[in-house]
């Protein structure tokens, strides 16, 4: 057995964008994300990063006002589930309706609906960023343990 990850952990994901304001304010607002530290560097002009933190959880914002690449946001789960690489972030929490409840009072539109799946023991929810990135919510269903 390889020891090369033994005592890796998760350090952070990142999530780039042409918009650096925005969707910073959107992690920060919609989610409560609170911002570690922001800088920028100078061999890349223009470029703005921060790392936003919760419960221990790190996500990277790279604005880069020179878009490198433009893809569209799928308008649907089955079209999201049907792209390649990573695919979305999910955030494990107790409650899904009652996520899903208090986004929906901040404005956030649901992508898929709080939906249970009894052959897993889940439920889960997702929504959607400023940009597209899809972010699912999931729980254990009453009486099961993922």
């Amino acid at each position: 057995m390889s020891t090369i990850l033994g005592s890796a952990t998760v350090e952070h994901v990142m999530i780039g964008t042409g918009n650096y304001d925005a969707t910073l304010a959107w992690w920060t607002e919609k989610l409560g994300f609170e911002v570690e530290i922001e800088w920028s560097v100078p061999e890349f002009p223009g470029l703005q990063l921060a790392y936003l933190t919760k419960n221990g959880f790190r996500l990277e914002i790279v604005g880069n006002p020179a878009r490198f690449q433009e893809r569209p946001a799928p308008t649907a789960i089955d079209q999201h589930l049907a792209d390649s690489g990573f695919s979305h972030l999910a955030f494990r929490v107790e409650d899904v309706d009652a996520v899903m409840a208090e986004l929906s009072d901040k404005g956030v539109q649901t992508f898929l609906p709080p939906t249970s799946f009894a052959d897993v023991g889940r439920r889960v929810a997702f929504v959607q960023d400023n940009q597209g990135n899809v972010i699912e919510f999931a729980a254990d269903l009453p009486g099961e343990a993922a």
